[in-house]
Parts: structure tokens; C-alpha cells; sequence
């Protein structure tokens, strides 16, 4: 294979234990919008918005059984959100009972992060790049 791959981001997939929770935590805690469902298989899939990247959220099908919770993770660490103000969208976040697992620091020069914690032990980085 020659010449330079060209990627553009499609989305990210996660898989729920309780999807209408999940559901609500996107929209309510980081203010997600819902684009669509779909029903199949036994279980919904609901597609999100959330800064204008997609998040796809499902819980399990007829039969399939999720992995368990725990300290060990496969896949997807995290996904990242940037913001202009991370101190005023952490506080907007915090209000809406979102809960911090780390607050907002100096990751490295020009750029502070925070991590939060949603269902299903998803990781939601928020981060602020400065010149």
C-alpha cells in the first residue's frame, strides 16, 4: 500500500448494561443529543450527537452476554471531548451530578484535562488546548 491513508472519524460504539440509563447520562450529564433508534435483535441501539462526533449506545442482545466490569480494560480507554473553558464546563458538568474521577489539572504545556466517569465505567476526558 502506497501513499498516505486518509482517515475521517465515524464514531465511537458502547455497549450498555443499562442502555436508558446510559442514555440519560449522555444527554443530561454532557448534553448529547438523540439523532435516531433502531430496534433489532432484541435490544435498541440508540445513536447520539455529542459535539458533533457519533456515539452509538446498545445494550445486550437476545443471548449475548456483556463482559464483566472490572479493573482491567480491553478496547476503548476513553473518549475526548475539547472544550474553551474547562473550569466553567466542569462546574456546568458538576451541576448536573456528574461525577469527577479526576479534576481539572495541567496535563503538559498548553493543555488541561479532567476525567468523568459515566455508566459502565466509560471514561469521558474533557480538555482545554491553549497556545
Amino acid at each position: 500500500m502506497s501513499g498516505t491513508l486518509a482517515y475521517r472519524f465515524d464514531h465511537v460504539h458502547i455497549y450498555c448494561k443499562d442502555l436508558a440509563a446510559s442514555e440519560r447520562w449522555f444527554v443530561e450529564g454532557l448534553g448529547a443529543e438523540v439523532v435516531s433508534r433502531s430496534e433489532g435483535r432484541g435490544t435498541t441501539t440508540v445513536f447520539l450527537n455529542l459535539g458533533g462526533g457519533r456515539v452509538i449506545l446498545r445494550g445486550a442482545y437476545e443471548g449475548e452476554e456483556m463482559l464483566p466490569a472490572g479493573p482491567v480494560r480491553h478496547g476503548t480507554d476513553h473518549l475526548g471531548l475539547e472544550v474553551t473553558d474547562l473550569d466553567a464546563t466542569a462546574a456546568e458538568l458538576k451541576r448536573r451530578g456528574v461525577r469527577f474521577v479526576e479534576e481539572p489539572h495541567q496535563f503538559r504545556p498548553g493543555v488541561r484535562i479532567s476525567f468523568v466517569e459515566g455508566p459502565d465505567q466509560v471514561r469521558v476526558e474533557i480538555l482545554e488546548r491553549r497556545p
